[in-house]
Parts: structure tokens; C-alpha cells; sequence
């Protein structure tokens, strides 16, 4: 109801201590006549005039009382000893009740007028006030507006995750001295009974303004208050000393309301806290797993209970990601047990370390745990150029790799027999998947092509064996001279001398044996005159055979060593040195 419907019909009432007798009964009804001279009557700034759009709010007692009090400034009289009245006009802004009531002028600034207008929770309510001077109004002032609020806010709820409630599970994380927050919160500000929303002229609520606290005792007159914000929270930061405390907290609406009992908060600060315990950090992991398919990592923390909110972190470590790559932190359970998902796209080792940053009571701590992820088996081989090789002979080692992923490299070893295994060649691989070195065996040696494995496929190795034969180095010696017959070198020796055919076998083969073989050119072909026994060759692996000369003069020899190789040597193949030829003079 707006201003001017309100300028009319006013109910002329006898108010007690109110001088209305002389008002004339024709202008008490119409407001008539306005002497535009007269000065209109002051409103003080309070909490009862806010505008149409911005109403001020006010609380009520329950039950609420029968009539409203404002407050005006009437002016005084400066004229013939004329007295003012001040009259005040009141009503609901739903259009159920209006209500008159006026004051006689007295020479102080302000006074109070008394309306019989009832004041009902949620309703808004608006006013103005005229001056009277027994004879004619002056214009009356702006409306005023206001709201009344006359229910309390909820109790607060007051929480603190440094210091649990007394009899609550958990041990405070702080000590005496300390900054802690607390936190308060109120759901809301009830709505008058019946209503289901605000928004109607008698459903109105002031909502939630501030928080009022005291330590120890319940907070009074003056007591220290922190806001509440717009979703009815707050918060207090602050510092205690030690001992049982008890937090006292009221909800306070913008009517003044307050919340019919506190909340109570009990609660223990220890003069300083122990020492953080150490926990042990169990994983458990499966053993395998496979490439692509979701794998869990669960583990357990000792020295329950933690706090809420808790996390450790995870780091995970495979052949794509050698210094690790973090996954999600993993929340941690009140009793300390947590689960990690995760789904490897390497494979190969994947290892977990799971870390605990550590609290206020406990210590940090971490723990691995490598999971073996599954790959596909590579394809490789290796092929030498000869089933066999002459001692130092260039042997030509080919090794080949199938499909892989993102590996290509190959690395090739050899290991001769009795020796250590050597690296002789790495690489990647050609288009065709081969790579290719030379190695010059000295015995019987073994070959390994090594794929080291990738992301997809596992390591892979292959070998082959390859025998060797052993070196027979000869000379002869005696002969005081030199020919050449077809080409060929022959040593010549007096028929009173004995030739000497030295050897010596490589690689070292003290114990092992060789047999020398004569031969005699007689009749265009050359004959065998004889082949000795084995002779067992010295430390140095060398021995020698002598043959008398006698009866040879004008004839032509050759002869020859073999290494024949016992069960005793696995290294070397036997062989045959080269002929020595010789022919014998008068």
C-alpha cells in the first residue's frame, strides 16, 4: 500500500497521555485541512525508517505486543505559545490492518508515539507522521518501511579439525599456542510459521548477520563477533592456552535475534603434543600383470587413525618413464588403508612408490612395489658365415631381429670357451632387421644377439657356437742351405746331419698331444715313411721330431705336425700344420 492511499481515513484515537480532544473531529477523519506552512515533523535515522525498496528490520517479543513505537521529532511551538501534536499513521503492507496514534509536542528533540497497530513475524510495515497545530496538518513526512523478524536463528555449528570434541575418537594435532580455526555455520534463518519461501510482504526472514563468541563462559552484552557470510558460515582464528576449553557461539540475524541456546564446544589443548610416530607403509601388488587390463595397488598405514582429507601420493616408474610420472593421489582412510587403480600401457616393470607426506602425529614415509606387466615375445636369431674357423680367421656374425615396438637396437657377444663374455658390436638394425660384425675366434666361441626389450615386447637373446681350430706354427732347423724346386722352398741338409722339424701349438695346450708325419718323394708321388705317436707337447706347448739322414742323400722329404685334441679339450678342433720341405746332399 503505497503513500497516498494512506493520506486519507485516518482513525482518530484517544491515545493515554495523548492530547487529541482538540483536534475537530471533520479533520481528524480527512487529514484536512494542510497548512503547507506548517513544518513537517523530523524522523531520526534508526532502525525503524528504511524505504519501499530497502525496508530496516526489527525484532518483536513473543508473544508480540498489540501496538508499534516510533520515534519523531515534533517540532516545538515558537509562535503565541501554539503546542504541536505529531500524529503518525501505520500499516501493514499486505493491506490487512492500519493505525493511527499521536503525541503532544514537549520541548525535547525526540519523542515516542505509540500506534495500536499489532506487528506480526515476517510482515512489512510502513509509516509517516503529520504535525498538528489544532487547526490544520502540515504535508506529511516520507513513508518509512520496515520488516519484523521475531523468530531466532538456528544454534551454530561449531567444528575444529586441530582439537576433536571431548568424548569424540581422535587426539588434538596442536598444542597450547597454536593458531586453530574454528568454523561456524547456521543452515538458516527460519521463515514465519507457515511459510515456505521468502518473498511475499508476510513471509519475510532477516537472515543470518553475524556470530557472537566468548571462551569459557556464555557470551553476554559486547561479546566478540566475527560475520557470517552470505551461506550463514564464519570462522575465528585464534590461539589457546592449555587446558579444557569450552567455545561458546550464538547466531545473530540482522533483526538482533539471537540464537535461543549456544553451542557448547568442549574441547582439550595439550600443553605440547608427542613426538610423530613413525608407520610402516605395507603394499600389496600382484605379481604380473597384463599390458592394458586395470591392475590395483592396495596398501596399509600403521598408526591409525588419520585424519580425513588425507592422501599419499604415487609415483610410477616403467621403461617410458624412468625417473617416474605421478598419478593420482589416493585418499587415506581414518584406519590408514588406501587403493590405487591404474591401467599400464608399458610393459616390463612398473614400479609404485607410494609416499605418505606425514602430519602433525605422524611421520613421512614410502614404500615400493614393482608390478611385472606383460609383453609379446620378439623374435631374434644369429647365423655366423662357416660352421668352423681357422685359428684369427674373420668370422662374419649376422644376428636379426623380428617386430618390435619402438626398440630396434640389437647387441652382439662373444664368449670363447674359457673366457669372459665381450661385447663386439651394437646397433640398430637395418631395414631388414639385421646387424652385422666380424669377431677373429681363437677357439671354440659362443655368439649371443641380445634384444634389451621395449615398451611392448620383452628382452630376447639367441646364440650360436662356432669351433675353431687350433694354430700349428712350424720351422725347421739344421740345414745349412736353401733351394727351390717347382716353385717350392726346400731347406738342404749334409747327409751327416739330422733334421729337425720344431712346433709349437696355439693356443697353449701343455699335455695335449701331436704326431709327426715323414713323407718321401719317390716314383713321381710322395709316400708317408711314417707317422709317430702322440708326443705330449711341454709347458710352453711346443715339442719337435729329429730324422737321420744317413742313407738319403739326393732325396726329397717333407714333413708335417698334427694337434690332436683330447677329451680334455673342448676348445679347439684338431689340426695339421703346414709341409716343410727338405732335401738331403753329399
Amino acid at each position: 500500500m503505497n503513500r497516498t492511499a494512506h493520506k486519507r481515513g485516518w482513525l482518530a484515537l484517544l491515545l493515554a497521555g495523548a492530547i487529541v480532544a482538540a483536534l475537530p473531529a471533520a479533520a481528524a477523519a480527512d487529514e484536512t485541512p494542510i497548512d503547507p506552512a506548517l513544518p513537517a515533523p523530523a524522523l531520526p535515522a534508526g532502525a525503524d525508517c528504511g524505504s519501499d525498496s530497502s525496508p530496516t528490520w526489527r525484532t518483536v517479543p513473543s508473544p508480540p505486543p498489540a501496538g508499534m513505537t516510533v520515534s519523531i521529532g515534533v517540532p516545538r511551538s515558537t509562535v503565541n505559545g501554539v503546542t504541536y501534536q505529531g500524529v503518525v499513521h501505520a500499516w501493514d503492507v499486505d493491506g490487512s490492518q492500519a493505525a493511527d496514534g499521536s503525541v503532544s509536542g514537549q520541548p525535547v528533540p525526540v519523542q515516542s508515539v505509540y500506534v495500536p497497530l499489532p506487528l506480526a513475524d515476517g510482515h512489512t510495515y510502513g509509516w509517516h507522521a503529520s504535525t498538528y497545530d489544532g487547526t490544520a496538518y502540515s504535508n506529511p513526512t516520507e513513508p518509512c518501511y520496515f520488516r519484523v523478524d521475531g523468530s531466532a536463528p538456528l544454534a551454530p555449528v561449531v567444528t575444529n579439525p586441530d582439537f576433536p570434541p571431548a568424548g569424540s575418537p581422535g587426539t588434538p594435532t596442536k598444542a597450547a599456542g597454536q593458531p586453530t580455526t574454528f568454523s561456524f555455520s547456521s543452515t538458516s534463518d527460519p521463515l514465519p510459521s507457515g511459510c515456505a519461501e521468502a518473498g511475499a510482504p508476510d513471509c519475510q526472514a532477516s537472515g543470518l548477520d553475524h556470530f557472537e563468541y566468548a571462551l569459557d563462559q556464555e557470551p553476554g552484552i559486547g561479546a566478540a563477533r566475527v560475520p557470517a557470510d552470505a551461506g550463514g558460515n564464519g570462522s575465528l582464528t585464534t590461539a589457546l592456552s592449555w587446558g579444557v576449553h569450552t567455545l561458546y557461539v550464538v547466531g545473530v540475524d540482522v533483526a538482533g535475534n539471537r540464537s535461543q541456546e549456544p553451542a557448547a564446544y568442549t574441547f582439550t589443548v595439550p600443553s605440547q603434543l608427542p613426538p610423530p610416530s613413525r608407520p610402516t607403509l605395507n603394499l600389496t601388488t600382484p605379481e604380473t600383470a597384463g599390458r592394458g587390463a586395470q591392475l590395483t595397488v592396495s596398501g596399509q598405514l600403521s598408526a591409525a587413525p588419520y585424519s580425513s582429507g588425507e592422501v599419499v601420493h604415487v609415483l610410477k616408474s616403467d621403461l617410458a618413464h624412468p625417473t617416474g610420472v605421478a598419478l593420482p593421489d589416493a585418499p587415506l582412510s581414518a584406519d590408514g588403508t588406501f587403493r590405487i587403480a591404474d591401467v599400464p600401457q608399458v610393459g616390463g616393470a612398473n614400479t609404485y612408490t607410494v609416499t605418505y607426506p606425514g602430519d602433525s602425529t605422524h611421520q613421512a614415509v614410502n614404500a615400493s612395489a614393482t608390478v611385472q606387466v606383460s609383453r609379446s615375445a620378439a623374435a631374434v636369431s644369429i647365423t655366423t658365415n662357416a660352421p668352423s674357423y681357422a685359428y684369427g680367421a674373420t668370422a662374419k656374425i649376422t644376428a636379426h631381429l623380428g617386430t618390435t615396438y619402438n626398440g630396434r637396437t640389437l647387441a652382439i657377444y662373444a664368449q670363447p670357451y674359457g673366457g669372459k663374455k665381450a661385447l663386439i658390436g651394437t646397433g640398430t638394425v637395418d631395414s631388414h632387421g639385421n646387424l652385422a660384425t666380424t669377431y677373429e675366434p681363437t677357439r671354440k666361441t659362443t655368439f649371443t644377439a641380445a634384444f634389451a626389450g621395449d615398451y611392448r615386447y620383452a628382452p630376447a637373446t639367441a646364440a650360436t657356437t662356432a669351433p675353431a681350430y687350433a694354430k700349428v706354427s712350424e720351422s725347421l732347423s739344421g740345414y745349412y742351405g736353401s733351394t727351390h724346386y717347382g716353385g717350392l722352398l726346400y731347406r738342404v741338409y749334409h747327409h751327416t746331419a739330422k733334421a729337425k722339424l720344431n712346433v709349437t701349438v696355439t693356443p697353449n695346450k701343455a699335455g695335449q698331444c701331436v704326431k709327426f708325419q715323414i713323407q718321401r718323394y719317390y716314383s713321381d708321388a710322395w709316400h708317408t715313411q711314417s707317422t709317430s705317436s702322440c708326443r705330449t707337447l711341454s709347458t710352453t706347448s711346443t715339442s719337435y721330431a729329429t730324422l737321420s739322414l744317413t742313407n738319403a742323400v739326393n732325396s726329397k722329404f717333407r714333413m708335417r705336425a698334427e694337434y690332436v685334441h683330447s677329451s680334455n679339450d673342448t676348445g679347439n678342433l684338431s689340426t695339421w700344420g703346414a709341409w716343410q720341405y727338405f732335401t738331403v746332399r753329399q
